[in-house]
């Protein structure tokens, strides 16, 4: 009959007394809904509730409850994919069961998500369903609190185009080169290896020192007049077409700037751009929007026209001149 009690006095506050989600804007440009069931209380906030395609999003979910009251971790689980919804999770952080700050009776457990999508459009984060263990009785008692969905927001750097866009279908294997026989390779090999003696030859006798007197600037001005007469964008291969801009111009950034461009990712790159001085934030805010809009073509297979890919060459060009022209104002 005390156990009986015990389950009848526990159950109304732990599974009756729940309040709905209340949603709201955050100060920073986030959104935040919190929801409360008996002694749990959770909050989660998503910082910012609008962002552009590959910018990063902050979940936070932080859960408070009484004493002896246990949360599950994690409290967000990422899927087979490593995805919470349409959003790749970059790293995950859990701080459980921390005790209140001093004259507060409780503890804490959070949980910290940084997420980024290439998908544009609305979209929602889903639902988080965290299980809890009210162990303030004799006997334990289990819940579950639900959350609400949280909408947000992510625009496209490219236009409107590209919201309305599908992401194709891997392609089946394709066979590059044809079986030839041993004797064809063989020739192909002598071939190549007569072709680098050669330029040996020519880079010691009186290439090196043409090469070397190239200045980053001038060498990016070369190989973007040489990408224009590729002829890649008239016959539509837009992918190799942006790989070679985005390459060209991450090797002119690190020989100007020294910054590691060649060898990051495009947020790993922006990161450390961010904490040097040698680009002023409009020219960052502009280079940024650009890496970000190439990353599109090159890993979400968006095709842009030709008229924007010349467009892309010709910012490209503005800002090695602009950069350049800055530089040799402030050597002389």
């Amino acid at each position: 009959m005390r156990h009986l009690a015990i389950i009848l006095l526990t159950i109304p506050p732990l599974f009756l007394s729940a309040c709905g989600d209340r949603t709201e804007q955050t100060e920073d440009g986030g959104i935040r809904t919190t929801v409360t069931r008996g002694p749990v209380e959770v909050t989660v906030t998503a910082t910012p509730s609008e962002l552009e395609v590959g910018e990063h999003l902050t979940l936070v979910v932080e859960a408070i409850t009484a004493p002896n009251v246990t949360i599950t971790m994690p409290m967000v689980t990422a899927n087979a994919n490593g995805s919470v919804g349409r959003f790749h999770v970059l790293s995950d952080e859990g701080r459980p069961d921390i005790p209140l700050p001093e004259g507060q009776d409780g503890r804490s457990w959070t949980q910290v998500l940084v997420l980024d999508t290439f998908e544009a459009g609305s979209c929602e984060l889903p639902a988080i369903a965290i299980e809890f263990q009210d162990d303030r009785a004799d006997l334990p008692v289990t819940g579950t609190i639900s959350t609400d969905t949280l909408p947000v927001e992510v625009t496209s750097l490219i236009g409107d185009d590209a919201t309305t866009t599908a992401l194709r279908d891997i392609r089946g294997p394709v066979q590059m080169i044809d079986p030839w026989p041993a004797w064809v390779w063989g020739g192909i090999v002598l071939v190549a290896l007569l072709a680098i003696g050669l330029a040996t030859l020519v880079i010691r006798g009186r290439g090196l020192q043409e090469i070397a007197a190239l200045s980053p600037e001038e060498q990016a001005r070369r190989d973007l007049l040489a990408l224009e007469s590729s002829g890649l964008l008239e016959s539509k291969q837009v992918q190799p077409f942006y790989f070679r801009l985005t390459d060209i111009l991450r090797h002119y950034i690190e020989g100007r700037f020294g910054l590691q461009a060649p060898r990051s990712t495009t947020p790993e790159f922006l990161v450390e751009m961010g904490r040097n001085s040698v680009l002023t934030t409009p020219q960052q805010d502009v280079l940024g929007q650009f890496l970000r809009a190439a990353d599109m073509v090159k890993f979400a297979r968006h095709e842009p026209t030709p008229e924007t890919g010349r467009e892309a060459l010709a910012q490209a060009r503005h800002f090695v001149d602009e950069t350049a022209q800055e530089e040799e104002g402030s050597e002389s």
